[in-house]
């Protein structure tokens, strides 16, 4: 009978003396996707960071969202406003999950740890456009498993291991494993991306937090404009017997026309190109504006892909099959009423071009990424 409570007792001490330390993990988030992963994973990370970091620790998880400002060279402030806001939440590590890309010795950055002020940044456009979740949570483990004391980590202890950031998995990128030390800012640790595979991977992060399908509610104005130019399509028998005479080829050439050329006039218009005004940002701006016109063009895709879809509806309950027979002087199918809905929203796009523009201010600092770090460096400026 005395053997159970002893048994329950040594049982007892062990998980105590196992969660014996205790740290808390902040995470400052930019607004936008940064808070919203933030959100969706803080409530797992506990038992993430317990299983792949250290077990002897009882975390504490917690999120703040916040835009830190930027230096005169266009870099986030992470190190420098760590210890304030560790300390104004009562944070023992704190991690930036930030939506602004990074370069270190004019490389890209994956995620950065500062050993000396025990904080670290995630770049998140750095993880690609898709399994943001997961990439998230594995930068996380990954720059905590630096963070976090060698004491801690009893398997790093065991083989001696430094504290470097490890590579990625497989993907499609070559990342590289670096340690620098900055004597003005304290040792630091830095995974980065390489080679093209890995600008490629940044660019198209930096789509993906661009959010560009949100793009089409604040064209709404363009988008009547070019529907009731496709509509003119539809109830005239003469755009009938064009629709008929083209190839796929030359409706795929009058598609891509009426795309660039929304495009351009809303870059232009809206005055979306960047124009960098120091080394720093001319550095990025390719990089800024190549994601701002593939934004912009994915939003303008999604805009023809429901103009399309509308007008082909249009015409398939408007234009009787005999009388659509009748006009063209040939036997009619499905692929008459597609060729025709898609002359037709090729016009209409093209027509919703002219004189269009965004309703919406944010959707335009959504769409134009360089936009959203000049309003932070304005607002230090000001401040």
């Amino acid at each position: 009978m005395l053997g159970q409570p002893r048994a329950f007792t040594n049982t007892y001490e062990q998980e105590a003396a196992r969660h014996l330390h205790k740290i808390t993990l902040g995470l400052v988030t930019d607004p936008g996707l940064p808070t919203d992963i933030a959100a969706n994973i803080v409530d797992d990370l506990t038992a993430v960071l317990e299983e792949r970091v250290s077990d002897q620790v009882q975390w504490t998880v917690d999120f703040h969202s916040e835009s830190l400002p930027l230096d005169g060279d266009g870099r986030l402030l992470v190190w420098k406003h760590s210890d304030r806001i560790k300390r104004e939440h009562g944070w023992d590590l704190l991690i930036c999950l930030s939506e602004l890309s990074r370069r270190i010795d004019n490389e890209l950055v994956i995620s950065e740890a500062n050993l000396d002020h025990e904080a670290a940044l995630v770049a998140l456009p750095a993880l690609g456009p898709v399994r943001l979740r997961h990439h998230v949570l594995t930068a996380i483990v990954r720059v905590g498993r630096v963070l976090v004391p060698d004491e801690l980590q009893p398997e790093r202890t065991e083989t001696g291991g430094q504290r470097p950031l490890k590579k990625l998995g497989a993907g499609t990128t070559s990342p590289q494993r670096k340690t620098s030390t900055d004597r003005k800012d304290g040792t630091t640790s830095s995974l980065r991306l390489t080679g093209a595979t890995g600008m490629v991977r940044m660019l198209l992060g930096m789509i993906r937090i661009n959010r560009p399908w949100r793009l089409v509610p604040s064209l709404s104005s363009a988008f009547a404009a070019a529907a009731a130019t496709s509509a003119f399509g539809i109830f005239y028998s003469s755009i009938w017997m064009m629709a008929n005479s083209l190839t796929v080829a030359r409706q795929a050439s009058v598609t891509v026309i009426a795309v660039a050329a929304m495009i351009t006039w809303l870059i232009s218009y809206n005055d979306m190109w960047e124009k960098p005004k120091n080394a720093a940002w001319k550095r990025d701006s390719r990089m800024y504006n190549g994601a701002t016109v593939l934004s912009v063009g994915v939003g303008v895709g999604f805009f023809y892909v429901l103009l399309f879809v509308l007008t082909l509806l249009a015409g398939l309950a408007i234009i009787p099959p005999g009388y659509f027979e009748k006009t063209l002087g040939q036997p009619v199918d499905l692929f008459s009423y597609i060729s025709l809905a898609w002359l037709s929203t090729s016009m209409g796009t093209i027509a919703g071009a002219l004189g269009s523009s965004f309703e919406d201010d944010r959707a335009i600092r959504q769409a134009t990424y360089g936009r959203r770090e000049i309003e932070r460096y304005e607002a230090r400026q000001d401040d």
